[in-house]
């Protein structure tokens, strides 16, 4: 508890100060005075006044605020104070000093994923073809279990996810593949074919394929703290050859067997070293989700670590964050449609992963916070009234017409958008403690 509780402020305080940052530069960079620059909200707890902004510690840690000169746009504002005055400045200074905030929460995650692909490079499958699809360009090909890949296009490549990522760029065009077999070194050429793969959210979407898959055999990689596999007894390393006395060849086909066990009890059939033994068990539920079993085994992969440059970090670090945002924006219009679930995680729910991830490791916590950080900024920029996307948007529209939305369609629209994020504030409140205390 008091580790989460650590981690949530430590992670909390970073995105608030980041994000405010981002407000306080711009308005200052257009001339616009800060009277206040506070970490969290409520009570002040400690600061300190230098020239006309006073910087604060405040008692709430669950945001932070800067407090502009004429921020509102019926504030009292003396003749000297006009040029300090946020609503005296110009609308487009307006909108990039609203949109430095979440901005700057970009830019954080980028700089943190940058960081940490520079010290820790990329992990990721080895480039080991493990599976061959029949009638396919790769089978026709002759490449087989075991062949190790080291160029897709005279591109040389380290991951798996090069291999995968090569394939698809060449939009069905030939490529030649070079890759390592009992010492010998070949080269073939191959044509993708078009084909379909399934996304994060499940749906098939297009794509372009050879017939080749990443090595996935049934071994044991990791065993789940206090799960049916670890109470049978079942060991990393492994090997799962049948699941009662049905044969097992990858990873999938062990899914699969616990999948359609149902909850009812299975017999494995294990090889340990060089020595076959039987293990009972029943499988468990998945977080309550109907149809989802487990036994609390992760297969084991060969990882191997790719290394990059300094312009490589960044190009990673800006093309994660960039996959991330984009990822929650359609996660989002899908919940939106109803297409997935709304499964929202509020403060406890992050308070909790905070502490888990400080626990794994400091590198764990601050690619974390980079995460979240991305979260941060695009719930910012929903076009809600009082977050930045609110006040854009009434930006926006004084920008086309010429003259500033109404004070009292700004007040009544800015009481719905509180009313909503209340509203919402209090779901994920109820739904974080279902999820923690009577899932």
């Amino acid at each position: 508890m008091t580790t989460n509780l650590f981690s949530i402020i430590i992670v909390l305080g970073v995105l608030v100060f980041f994000h405010e940052l981002g407000h306080f530069l711009v308005a200052r960079l257009f001339g616009v005075g800060v009277e206040k620059f506070s970490l969290g909200f409520g009570p002040r707890i400690f600061g300190r006044k230098v020239g006309m902004t006073e910087y604060l510690v405040s008692a709430i840690p669950l945001g932070g605020y800067v407090k502009m000169v004429g921020e509102e746009p019926d504030a009292e504002i003396t003749d000297e104070q006009r040029h300090l005055s946020f609503t005296h400045k110009a609308v487009w200074q307006r909108m990039l000093i609203v949109a430095a905030g979440p901005v700057f929460n970009l830019v954080l995650a980028v700089v943190i994923y940058t960081g940490l692909f520079g010290v820790h490079g990329v992990n990721g499958l080895a480039p080991v073809v493990g599976q061959v699809v029949a009638d396919t360009p790769a089978a026709r090909a002759g490449l087989a279990y075991g062949d190790r890949v080291t160029e897709v296009g005279d591109e040389p490549v380290t991951l798996w996810s090069d291999v995968v990522e090569a394939i698809e760029s060449s939009s069905g065009k030939p490529l030649f593949l070079t890759y390592e077999r009992a010492g010998d070194t070949r080269t073939v050429e191959l044509t993708p074919e078009a084909s379909t793969s399934r996304n994060l959210f499940g749906e098939e979407v297009p794509s372009w394929a050879v017939g080749i898959g990443p090595v996935q055999d049934p071994i044991i990689g990791g065993i789940q703290s206090d799960s049916p596999a670890e109470k049978a007894g079942l060991k990393v390393k492994d090997r799962l050859l049948a699941v009662d006395d049905t044969p097992l060849s990858v990873w999938t086909d062990v899914v699969t067997a616990i999948t359609g066990s149902k909850g009812k009890a299975v017999t494995l059939l294990v090889l340990r070293d060089g020595k076959e033994l039987t293990v009972s068990l029943t499988p468990e539920q998945l977080d309550g989700k109907e149809g989802a079993w487990r036994i609390g085994i992760a297969p084991y992969y060969e990882v191997v670590n790719k290394r990059l440059g300094f312009f490589g970090c960044i190009t990673e670090g800006v093309a994660k964050t960039w996959f991330l945002g984009k990822l929650m924006v359609v996660g989002l219009v899908k919940m939106v449609k109803g297409s997935i679930p709304a499964d929202l995680g509020g403060p406890i729910i992050i308070a909790k992963m905070a502490g888990d991830q400080a626990r794994v490791g400091l590198s764990s916590l601050i690619s974390f916070i980079a995460f979240i950080s991305i979260n941060l900024a695009i719930l910012n920029f929903l076009p809600i009234p009082v977050l930045d996307g609110g006040h854009l948007l009434f930006f926006t529209i004084e920008w086309i017409t010429g003259k500033p939305v109404n004070d009292r369609i700004r007040e009544t629209a800015s009481q719905a958008g509180m009313f909503l994020l209340l509203s919402l504030m209090v779901y994920v409140f109820y739904s974080d403690i279902m999820k923690l205390f009577f899932k």
